[in-house]
This record gives structure tokens, sequence and C-alpha cells, in this order.
């Protein structure tokens, strides 16, 4: 199967026909439920209360994310209203208002400028200046290098460090939290600034628990030490793509807080070490094993950071950082490599003792003699000798055929990636020694050429499922496929557990949704012998992998 992960944005519209207000696209950031859910919130004023806040529209960019977002104007540029949907009390208010203005004293690149803040008519909010997207819009698209990782790590953990020095804890540090400049600059946004309780922190099935400290979800504790895990969950979102334990399909959401709460995350292998050791220990499960302090991890994150340009650090580590960048790239290519070097590279091993070692040990010197014709005769018997190779290698690929047909059906699991890239590394040597041999013998070429043609036979069943077409209440699958076999639909909602239609040999399927809330596709295929898998698709912004 595969997991669900809720992450997604909501457009909006063009430029307000008042002169003051405007309804912009994404780019807005949410606070704690970050990446911008599309689900309702639980509201005790009504779907559509809120604030008057001069100069701002009334088009909620947002609304299911907390706090909702509108589009102002200040002073003749782009700003962002960010209301809290729920009215507080007295008390709640006047902490809000402390920790904002304690907010506005907090003059750091990495930490978004806020430009007015207060509580109106009960909703507090906080009016910051406009940016150009978020690390969540970002991350949709393109993920970040190791290099580029570690200097967003360092950015962030800077700002973090201006944040706690000021005696604030964000309290919500989400890829959605976290707006990007026109210049690509990150700066952290949308501050909690005590309202947690208030805002459903740990609300479950939100994508706030993805990102939050397991001591924020067992007791609601919020410190300096809890947004130092969450910088790990969003540098870790940044690089793979998810989170450290993102839900897995049919996974309840009480389910998956108790593997938050428990389940070790899995390590980054695609970065170097020292890398994936910071991460590692932001994650820690027990405050008391994090970093002392953001200033710490900035600390380390430069130290990797620097090694790319400046040849500062010893030689070894400048020489074996810059190499295991490039090498950590190639792993997200690496399948389809992998797959294509299985089936050519297995079956010349046998070929590469029968080529003609037994002509050269009969005469040595006939190795710079074969050109005459007084011994063109004798290789005349070794073509002959010659397809019995190329009767072996048949039976080889045959073999590495059985595990790439395997790799179709297998559900993700990372042990077979794992024993596959152990392959790669064997076919590696395997291509650099068929590569001398091929100098010194031409009649090892056939057999590779010969195996190749077996492969197109394996995959038995090719089925494509195209983009979903989300229309709010209802979503449209097509997919392609051959019309002689039954599909079956596999629909996952985040929460929930997951559920199978049998649509027979239709090739298209309208699957009923609630209109916010996101989920993951995928479809299913048998003609009675094999069976397969699609990719899961999503829609929404949720985030599935097998």
């Amino acid at each position: 199967m595969f997991r669900t992960v809720t992450r997604s944005w909501q457009a909006a519209g063009p430029l307000a026909a008042c002169g003051q207000c405007v309804a912009a696209g994404a780019g807005v950031a949410a606070n704690d439920l970050f990446g911008r859910e599309d689900r309702p919130v639980t509201d005790k004023t009504g779907p559509d209360s809120a604030p008057e806040l001069p100069g701002c529209t009334n088009v909620v960019l947002a609304r299911s994310g907390i706090p909702r977002v509108y589009r102002c104007l200040r002073q003749g540029t782009a700003a962002s209203a960010l209301v809290y949907p729920v009215r507080v009390d007295a008390s709640t208010a006047a902490a809000f208002n402390k920790q904002a203005k304690a907010l506005q004293g907090v003059d750091h690149p990495h930490v978004a400028s806020v430009l007015e803040s207060g509580v109106a008519d009960g909703f507090p909010y906080l009016i910051s200046v406009g940016d150009a997207g978020t690390l969540a819009e970002q991350i949709r698209s393109q993920l970040r290098s190791p290099a580029d990782l570690a200097v967003l790590g360092r950015q962030l953990a800077q700002g973090l460090a201006a944040l706690h020095g000021a005696g604030l804890v964000h309290g919500g540090l989400t890829p959605g939290a976290v707006v990007l400049l026109a210049d690509g600059q990150p700066q952290l946004s949308a501050l909690a600034l005590g309202l947690g309780q208030h805002t459903g922190h740990a609300a479950l099935n939100s994508p706030s628990q993805l990102y939050v400290a397991p001591e924020t979800l067992r007791d609601g504790t919020l410190t300096a030490a809890s947004d130092l895990y969450a910088l790990g969950a969003v540098l870790h979102a940044a690089i793979s793509g998810k989170p450290p334990l993102a839900a897995r399909m049919g996974e309840t959401a009480g389910e998956h807080i108790l593997r938050v709460l428990n389940e070790p995350p899995a390590r980054l292998e695609v970065l170097p070490d020292a890398f994936a050791d910071v991460i590692a220990r932001l994650l820690e499960k027990d405050p008391a094993k994090r970093p002392v302090s953001a200033e710490v991890v900035a600390a380390a994150l430069a130290a990797l950071a620097t090694p790319t340009t400046p040849p500062i650090p010893p030689i070894r580590p400048v020489t074996a950082t810059p190499k295991q960048p490039p090498a950590t790239t190639p792993p997200l290519p690496r399948p389809a490599v992998m797959s294509r070097t299985t089936l050519r590279t297995w079956p010349t091993p046998t070929p590469q003792p029968t080529p003609t070692p037994q002509p050269p040990t009969a005469t040595p010197p006939a190795t710079t003699t074969p050109p005459p014709a007084t011994t063109t005769p004798p290789p005349a018997a070794q073509p002959p000798a010659s397809p019995p190779p190329s009767s072996q290698p048949p039976a080889g690929p045959s073999s590495t055929s059985q595990p790439s047909s395997g790799a179709v059906p297998a559900a993700g699991g990372k042990r077979s990636w794992l024993l596959v890239a152990a392959t790669v590394v064997v076919a590696a040597a395997v291509i650099a020694t068929l590569a001398l041999v091929n100098r010194k013998g031409q009649t090892e070429t056939p057999p590779l050429s010969a195996p190749t043609p077996t492969t197109p036979s394996t995959p038995a069943l090719a089925v494509k499922l195209n983009p979903p077409a989300d229309h709010s209440t209802y979503v449209d699958l097509t997919w392609s496929g051959p019309s002689d076999v039954n599909y079956a639909v596999v629909i996952a909602q985040v929460g929930q557990p997951a559920v199978v239609r049998l649509v027979y040999k239709h090739t298209r399927y309208r699957v009923a949704v609630v209109p916010g809330i996101q989920y993951c596709f995928a479809v299913q295929a048998t003609d009675g012998i094999n069976k397969m898998e699609t990719d899961p698709r999503p829609v929404r912004d949720a985030q599935c992998e097998r």
C-alpha cells in the first residue's frame, strides 16, 4: 500500500476592485497546520466570522488552515493578514499581545517582520510583509539538494535562535510556515504566540502532527527543543518530499500519533553521514538528546555547507564532502538505471571466462598473429564455441527478469531496493571488467544483445494512472491499460481505512469525495494470473508513497 500525508494550498482570485485589497493566490503562510490544508476548521464563531481589518480583503485565501490568511495592502505594499478564527478570552488575548509585541522587536533576515498585530473583536491577528511563496509549495515541485539543504537549515536555525533569544517559541514550524522572499531567502512566519491550545495544534488528522514534537503531541509542551524537532522534520521534508513519519494508507490518526511517539524515523541515507547525524539528533524523541540550542545547529550546518566552496577544513573532509553530494543525487534516478544494468550485466559473468582464453593458452604468440590467414581456420571453430555462451546467457536473464517483474508488484519494500542497490555495485564492477574483455574479444557483444530481447516480455501488465481531475465534490480518474483485464480503484483518505472499488474492465471511474479533504488514488489490475498496482496519485496536494 502507500502512505498519505496532507499538504495543500488554496488558490484565489484577481485583484480586488477597491484598490486597497488584493485577493492573491498561493504564497501566504499559514500557521501551525502547515501546508495549507483544505480541511474544515471547527470554528466557535461560524464559518464566515472575521474581524474588520482596514485595507484587507474579506476573501479568505486559506480558510481551512489556522490561521486563516487574507491579502492586504499596507503603505502601498502587499501584505498578509493571519487571523485566528477562534475568539479568545481576555487572558489569552493579553498573552498574545505581549508575545506579538516581542515579535515586532525581532529584527532578523530569516524572521518575517510583523507590520501590525492585535486582537480585533476577539480574534487575534498578525499582519506581515508579503512573500513569494512557501517552502511547502516549493517542495511540491522541487526538492533541495544536500548542499542547498545545509544552507536552508542554517538560515532557519539562525531565525529560531533569534526567536528563542527574544523569549519566543515558534510553536508551529512546518514547510508552510517558511515563507520565501523574491530572492529565495527563507523566513520564519506565522508563530503560534501562545495560541497553541486554541488553534487545535495537535488536532487529530491535522498536518501539524506531521511536524510536531512527540512531547507536544503527548501533553502540549512547547519549548525551544520542540522547535528544533520541527526544524529537523522540515529539513527531512525538504530533501525527501515527506515528513519523517508520514501517515500510512488506512492508518487512523490515533495510530499515527502512537507511531510518532514511539517509532524512530528512518535515517536519511541520501545525505552525508555528518549531515544525517545532525537531522537524526534533531528528531530524537527525548528533548534532552537534541542539540542544546538553535545556535549549535546553525554552527553545525554552517560547517557542513562551507567545505563545498572553500577548502578550509582538513583535506579529507573537503574531498569527501564534495564527492558525497554528487553521489547522493543519483539515488533518485537509480531505480530506472538499476533495472537496466541488472538485466544487462548479470548474463555477462558467464561469457567472460569462455571467449578466447583457450586459444591464447595454446599459442600465446597467436594473440599477436590472429590477423594472419593461417590462424583464421581455428577461429572458425570458435564461433561454434560462442553459441553455447549465447545459449547460457538467456538462462541468466531469465533469472534476472524475475526480480524485475517482481519489482513491479512489490509495494514499496525498502529492503528490496537495498538489495538492488547492492546489485548495482556488483554490476558496476562487472561493467568495468566487461569493458576490458570486450577490447580483446568481440565474441562477447552478442551475449549482451541476446538477453535484451527477452526483457520486453517481462512486463505482463502495463497500466498508467493519469493525474486525477478534482471537481471539489468528486474526482474523475482515468487510466490506460490492456482491455482484457479487470481493474480496481484504491481510494485512500487521510485518517481512514483504504477502500477498494472493483470497476471490472472500465478505464475511468468517478469517486465522490469530501470537499477539502486530501486523498490518494491507485489502480490495481489483474488478468487472473498476473497483478500489479500503479503508483499512487494525489489530489489537493496530499503526499502519497508506497
